[in-house]
């Protein structure tokens, strides 16, 4: 959750054929291209699930929790003879339901083996990696299969222990995406167009370390070894990155910001800019609390001990909770703030209530100021 100074990077493009398959995400299902689509010639295929066991701090009191992990790339893997060069054959996604996968050779050719290979990665949207400076995704592959038969069912897949934190980042991003407004484009945001998206990319390192911050530089989340047990914590992060593609990366001038106690005053810039991530946490989660990587929480609607107003975190995150939320003012969702921030970038909540909420239409009398009053912000 720290604080990084404003740096200015430099967008990733990505070539044709993932934004192709970052349409796949949208859909829903199967990335567009890959195997097993109807239609296509009879072929033999690798079933299964891929699913992983990690800690999860959300579910407290239960050491470990089995996951599926949804809309995460694979790709079939085969050979033709048993000492020939193994060939990729399809590319595709683990179902964004249930986590299966359906891989099948549609080349035409026979294989004499198979095997799935799985990547820490989801389309060309997101990923997770072990360097920033290599950008190496985390992979595995599936036991060998004959290409003979029609049907090779794998049932459940595990990821590796050592990289299974890695699988649980690339699930959970899935809430903010499903969640993060006009899903009409294949970027995260409508101030980026297909073939110039830029990827969230999560560095990660099974170090059993702590602290973990959004590097305004590279524009990568750092997450430390143990953090990705937290959604809240990830999501958070993955907040950050979020803001600075809505803000083109025009991020305010923060200050007073190198601690931020969810309670405590610090600065309006800073109640903002941490406010907002632990906000989108909460929303994509759909629930009103930060958990911590250790399994304590915070929650928004009983604050204990806070101080008031708009310098402090929490009154801004139980703000914009209680200004999206259903039966509020805003409709039932945070659509309206989000295609705001698209083009008005707010530097202190402040900001956005006086000159971003009007300039969208979006009230700030009645219900709506009642509500930012009951979290001790008046004006």
């Amino acid at each position: 959750m720290a604080l990084h100074r404003r740096v200015r990077s430099k967008s990733v493009k990505i070539v044709a054929g993932v934004s192709a398959l970052v349409g796949g995400v949208l859909a829903g299902g199967l990335a567009i291209g890959s195997a097993g689509a109807a239609g296509a010639p009879a072929s033999v295929c690798v079933r299964g699930t891929l699913a992983f066991d990690a800690v999860d701090s959300e579910t407290a009191g239960k050491p470990l929790v089995t996951s599926v992990a949804r809309n995460a790339n694979w790709e079939l893997w085969g050979r033709a003879t048993a000492a020939g060069t193994e060939t990729r054959l399809a590319t595709g996604l683990t179902s964004h339901q249930d986590g299966t996968f359906n891989a099948c050779n549609t080349t035409g050719r026979p294989m004499a083996a198979l095997r799935v290979k799985f990547l820490s990665s989801s389309t060309g949207s997101w990923r997770v990696v072990s360097d920033a400076k290599t950008r190496q995704e985390y992979s595995f592959f599936s036991g060998s299969r004959p290409g003979s038969s029609s049907v090779q069912n794998l049932g459940t897949v595990k990821v590796p222990t050592d990289m299974a934190l890695a699988w649980k980042v690339v699930d959970t991003t899935n809430k903010l995406w499903w969640k993060r407004g006009n899903t009409q484009t294949p970027c995260w945001t409508r101030n980026e167009s297909a073939g110039h998206c830029t990827p969230l990319t999560y560095v990660w390192k099974n170090d059993g370390k702590k602290g973990s911050w959004w590097d305004g530089g590279t524009g990568y989340v750092m997450l430390a070894g143990l953090d990705p047990r937290s959604q809240h914590l990830v999501l958070h992060e993955a907040g950050h990155f979020f803001m600075g593609r809505l803000y083109r990366e025009n991020y305010p001038y923060v200050t007073n910001c190198s601690t931020h106690p969810m309670g405590k005053r610090t600065s309006q810039t800073c109640a903002l800019w941490e406010g907002f991530p632990d906000a989108v946490a909460a929303y994509a989660m759909g629930d009103r609390r930060y958990v911590y990587s250790d399994s304590s929480s915070v929650s928004f609607d009983k604050p204990t001990g806070w101080e008031t107003g708009d310098q402090v975190e929490g009154r801004v995150v139980g703000a914009l909770l209680d200004l999206w939320a259903k039966g509020g003012p805003d409709g039932g969702s945070w659509d309206r703030t989000i295609e705001t921030l698209i083009t008005s970038h707010p530097g202190t909540f402040r900001d956005y209530w006086r000159t971003a909420r009007p300039a969208a239409g979006l009230p700030v009398t009645g219900q709506a100021r009642t509500l930012i009053e009951k979290n001790t912000i008046r004006y």
